[in-house]
């Protein structure tokens, strides 16, 4: 598994939200009380992290998602370190949904935002 490159920034606090996917499923029923189960004991939080990085580190970041052997364009599941609980921070496995975005805040600094998908 790919590795979240240690020359790459941690993502920033401002913005940094964990969404935990909902296990249960609810069925309306014509008339009387809806019926709720659960789905699945299995659960992917969201993520939506941002990170700023340096025009060399956003470079280094591209080709690092890119690769397939790294990210594979957002699809492979990598290892990196996150806050998900009050357990501080771990090494947890995660992949892009979607593709990242990226801002230019300064001649050379980027703002680069995406959700994760954390199992």
């Amino acid at each position: 598994m790919a590795t979240w490159p240690t020359t790459l920034p941690q993502p920033l606090l401002a913005g940094y939200a964990v969404s935990p996917s909902d296990p249960s499923l609810r069925t309306e029923m014509e008339t009387g009380a809806a019926r709720s189960r659960r789905r699945s004991y299995g659960r992917n939080d969201r993520i939506n992290a941002s990170w700023s990085m340096t025009d060399a580190q956003f470079s280094a970041f591209r080709t690092w998602f890119e690769d397939d052997a790294e990210a594979a364009g957002g699809s492979a599941w990598f290892a990196i370190t996150l806050r998900i609980g009050d357990t501080g921070a771990t090494s947890e496995e995660a992949r892009f949904v979607g593709i990242y975005q990226a801002q230019m805040l300064h001649r050379d600094r980027w703002q680069v935002s995406a959700t994760l998908e954390v199992r």
